[in-house]
């Protein structure tokens, strides 16, 4: 929140036939506060890799979820990219929510 800056880079190697790895980032950004998350996943042999970057954004924040799938390897890999959708908050406010409520409702959830 407020200006802070968050910067995560990191690689996993999975290098053994039956590996298996997962990486899952959530975050939350507020205020003008700038957040980068780059995860790579690299299969060096038969494994599986999954990467999900999953980030709310309020106010002027700034994020960047940058994730890599490796494979030198011809084994199924995958990446993901997931995003909160705002009909969220519009369903949560038709059940009676003020905006500021329903918003507390989804982050609660996103980081439990």
């Amino acid at each position: 929140h407020g200006d802070q800056v968050a910067e995560s880079d990191m690689e996993i190697s999975l290098d053994g036939d039956g590996a298996r790895g997962r990486v899952i980032s959530r975050s939350v950004a507020k205020g003008t506060s700038r957040q980068v998350f780059y995860p790579k996943m690299v299969g060096n042999a038969a494994c599986f890799g999954h990467v999900q970057c999953d980030s709310i954004i309020m106010d002027d924040a700034h994020i960047e979820s940058i994730p890599a799938i490796v494979a030198n390897s011809t084994e199924i890999h995958e990446a993901a990219i997931g995003k909160i959708a705002g009909d969220q908050l519009l369903k949560l406010e038709t059940l009676g929510l003020s905006p500021e409520e329903a918003e507390e409702c989804i982050l609660k959830g996103f980081l439990a």
